[in-house]
């Protein structure tokens, strides 16, 4: 005997609309406020001359918090990709606590940057064409800020290339880092005043991280899990970043270079920065808008610096440097819309 059965076809369901992406169009303004918080544990710290070791820190903290406060407006779109907008840059600043060590003098950078209160505008033929940075035409400044700054601050690299869906994973670029923890790659470019040298002295700089982080310098894996979807206020796409990473640079090039600009001759036979991090960052993203609403999330890791190098001058001094400590970064970012469909 033979049963006959029936077999149902169910149409899939696309999950198109459940995938993040980013669409805009003209008039949207994106306002974007970021707050990046690092502290860093100075376990060991030692200065080591020809004739005798100081300490330099060791057991302190020392704090950094960049705010930013940048509006983007948008001016063209193909298909939704942006293809010219302008950014203005409310806020721009770094608050600093170096700390106190015996005996030495700690610079203080914390101050405004030199771009708040300018403007500029982005601009490329087609969506897969690099960007060109001017400024706009009511604005003023040196050429070399903007060689400073990135046209991305939407963490549009954390978008997967097909559809998802809550429970999926993928793969994210290492490079939303610096994404994330030099947004829009604005940096503060107050200068400390100049030290006082005593007659017949000499200013020994204590090697450091590059200005820019030299975020592009981590690999690793970063991993993005669709955790779920809330309702609740709109459509919102809750994305948990997972970040494993590591990264050990040659400094030695850069510091001669940079004591070069303080017209010092420094030769560096050795300049190592070892570095990991690791944490989660929570992103949340607006299905319906098609941008990112915010970021919040913890990175912590260790840092390594040795260095050894000579001072030319009047005499010539050898010197070596070991650092090791941890870091914390905070990271903050939310996003408000007006224009276009958001009013």
């Amino acid at each position: 005997m033979f049963k006959s059965s029936s077999l149902l076809l169910l149409p899939l369901l696309s999950l198109s609309g459940d995938t993040p992406k980013v669409a805009h169009e003209d008039g949207l303004k994106l306002a974007r406020t970021f707050e990046v918080s690092t502290v860093r544990s100075i376990d060991s710290a030692v200065l080591s001359l020809p004739d005798q070791e100081q300490d330099v820190g060791s057991g302190t903290e020392r704090s950094r918090t960049l705010s930013l406060l940048v509006e983007d407006e948008i001016l063209t779109v193909a298909d939704g990709a942006p293809l010219k907008f302008r950014r203005g840059f409310s806020t721009v600043q770094s608050e600093q606590d170096a700390g106190e060590v015996e005996g030495l003098e700690v610079l203080d950078s914390s101050g405004s940057s030199e771009l708040e209160g300018l403007g500029v505008t982005f601009t490329r033929e087609a969506a897969d064409q690099e960007w060109a940075c001017e400024y706009d035409d009511e604005s003023e400044g040196e050429s070399a800020w903007l060689d400073e700054l990135t046209p991305g601050m939407d963490l549009s690299s954390i978008l997967p290339e097909g559809d998802v869906g809550v429970g999926d994973s993928w793969e994210v670029p290492v490079s939303i880092l610096g994404d994330l923890l030099h947004p829009g790659g604005t940096v503060d470019v107050v200068t400390p005043e100049d030290v006082d040298i005593p007659e017949g002295g000499i200013a020994v700089v204590v090697p450091k991280g590059p200005k820019d982080g030299g975020w592009d310098s981590f690999e690793g894996e970063v991993v993005a899990r669709y955790d779920s979807i809330d309702e609740e206020d709109g459509r919102r796409a809750k994305i948990v970043l997972t970040l494993e990473l590591s990264s050990e640079m040659d400094r030695a090039e850069d510091l001669e270079l940079e004591a070069a600009e303080r017209g010092v001759e420094e030769a560096y036979s050795e300049a190592k920065l070892i570095r990991d991090l690791s944490g989660e960052v929570v992103i949340l993203w607006d299905l319906i808008g098609h941008h990112a609403l915010s970021a919040e999330g913890t990175l912590t890791g260790s840092t390594q610096l040795s260095a050894a190098w000579t001072i030319s001058g009047p005499m010539e001094i050898e010197l070596e440097y070991e650092e090791e400590g941890s870091v914390e970064h905070e990271i903050s970012m939310e996003v408000e819309t007006t224009g276009g469909d958001a009013d």
